[in-house]
């Protein structure tokens, strides 16, 4: 694991005992606690809640493909996802978020040059078929982000509207798209008496142009949400993104996933923590390199809105 990674997850280990500490100390009424813990885990599936919090995510990723030996590749991504829910007079939400990557072990494929995933997506028709797979050091990777505006109705009815995005912020050039992408994003969806469900989905392009992986970029992304609540925080999930890339070659646009969870939502003090597990298989996924199999721990602190009046 590389000195940011350590670091990062030094400051994130203090953060949380900071705010755990904290949270003991604070008045019922500035946080959290007159909500149930069955509505803060159906809250965090929401896209539009207006909870804030910070998740945790440890990935774990098998891969497979027809460039030998894809099957042999793993990796692994620690992905810390801060969310900020601004509550407005209307009594819809304006909603913060943004997730940074740290790639702990990240194979690439080298041929004439260094091939990463969304590379080998792209040049799949052109590239070399006589390079190797090798591990990479870890990284800081692209910081994802996204600002939208909604809420939900009398009637359940989820809707949500913004902008997504990526910074070009990864602190490895060769592992890294190197390009500023934005786009629009929606989200529509239902709360029940027993859970949530809907989509969210958002389509990004290449707003920098160009890059020095010489390539072009136009994603779109649909996002699953479906949770069912058992009682006691504890839920059953479904939260899978399925992924098309535009400019890959045929055969390697696709990305799709079936996915299933289970999260229970505790209190340490005052301060709610939700836990989840989630294992995902994709049944379509790139011919040449692509994941199969995606397992990931989530250990995500909800923490006082501090724009709640």
């Amino acid at each position: 694991m590389g000195r940011f990674s350590i670091t990062l997850t030094v400051i994130c280990t203090f953060a949380f005992t900071g705010f755990t500490a904290l949270a003991d100390e604070v008045a019922p009424e500035a946080g959290q606690a007159d909500i149930s813990l069955d509505q803060i885990g159906e809250d965090m599936i929401n896209p539009v809640s207006g909870l804030s919090y910070i998740g945790n995510d440890y990935e774990y990723r098998t891969n497979q493909g027809a460039l030998p030996p894809a099957g042999e590749q793993n990796s692994a991504t620690y992905l810390f996802r801060p969310t900020a829910g601004i509550p407005l007079n209307n009594g819809k939400n304006i909603v913060l978020r943004a997730a940074l990557p740290v790639r702990l072990k990240q194979p690439k494929y080298l041929a004439d040059r260094e091939y990463y995933d969304f590379l080998i997506r792209q040049k799949a028709d052109t590239m070399p078929t006589d390079g190797e797979f090798e591990t990479g050091h870890s990284f800081q990777g692209d910081i994802v982000y996204d600002i939208a505006y909604g809420g939900v109705n009398e009637k359940g009815w989820i809707s949500m509207y913004g902008i997504a995005g990526v910074l070009a912020t990864s602190k490895d050039s060769s592992a890294a798209r190197n390009q500023y992408l934005l786009g629009p994003e929606v989200a529509l969806g239902k709360v029940t008496d027993w859970g949530v469900i809907g989509a969210w989905a958002n389509h990004m392009i290449d707003i920098s142009g160009g890059s020095s992986a010489n390539i072009d970029s136009q994603l779109t992304s649909v996002n699953i949400f479906f949770a069912y609540g058992l009682g006691d925080g504890w839920q059953v999930f479904s939260n899978p993104t399925i992924t098309y890339d535009w400019e890959a070659a045929t055969g390697n646009k696709l990305l799709l996933p079936i996915a299933a969870g289970v999260s229970k939502t505790t209190r340490i003090g005052r301060l709610p923590l939700n836990l989840a597990l989630d294992i995902q298989n994709y049944i379509v996924s790139p011919d040449a390199y692509g994941p199969e199999w995606l397992l990931t721990f989530s250990v995500t602190p909800v923490f006082p809105n501090l724009f709640r009046k």
